[in-house]
């Protein structure tokens, strides 16, 4: 089998899923993992589709662009990256961050993880506009060496900074 990556973006309507599987069930493609979101009046979606070894991303890319075309999609098709094979072995923790809007919050956290070493597994994040509250969680996998409590000390002061509340929350092998 191999393994296909796909994203989709566009203005949010019923049926994208609906029709974006459709195609790819034609090519005898069977979804191995799919994240979506609606973010305010756009989807995304992002799909890892196992298909028969004669079918190429190309081919994939042919049966969905008229698919895409019709509900005004952008669309990536390309060979998806290798698995990690370590996803579960290394200890999770969810980073959340609450506090004021303010630009630079998202850079500031993700550069403290990208310098620990630290891979994002998931990440999320809104604004109350009531409040203009501004809401970060991100799932991370921490490299060897690096515990929970290291990478709060690291982002502790990014946390100041930038006066909001952090907390780095463990993930237990059940919750993966």
């Amino acid at each position: 089998m191999n393994e296909i990556a796909v994203t989709a973006v566009g203005a949010d309507r019923p049926g994208i899923v609906a029709a974006l599987t459709e195609a790819l069930l034609d090519l005898g493609g069977n979804l191995a993992d799919v994240r979506a979101a609606l973010l305010r009046g756009s989807f995304a979606v992002a799909l890892l589709v196992h298909v028969p070894d004669d079918v190429t991303p190309a081919d994939v890319d042919a049966a969905l662009r008229p698919v895409a075309a019709r509900l005004g999609l952008g669309l990536y098709t390309g060979p998806a990256a290798p698995d990690h094979a370590h996803i579960g072995s290394l200890e999770h923790v969810i980073v959340s961050v609450y506090g004021a809007d303010h630009p630079g919050i998202v850079h500031a956290v993700t550069v403290v993880l990208a310098e620990a070493g630290a891979n994002i597994v998931d990440l999320s994040s809104s604004v109350s506009h009531a409040a203009a509250i501004y809401r970060l969680a991100i799932e991370v996998e921490l490299p060897s060496g690096v515990s929970g409590d290291d990478l709060e000390g690291r982002l502790r002061p990014v946390a100041v900074a930038n006066e909001v509340d952090l907390s780095i929350i463990p993930i237990t092998d059940e919750l993966l």
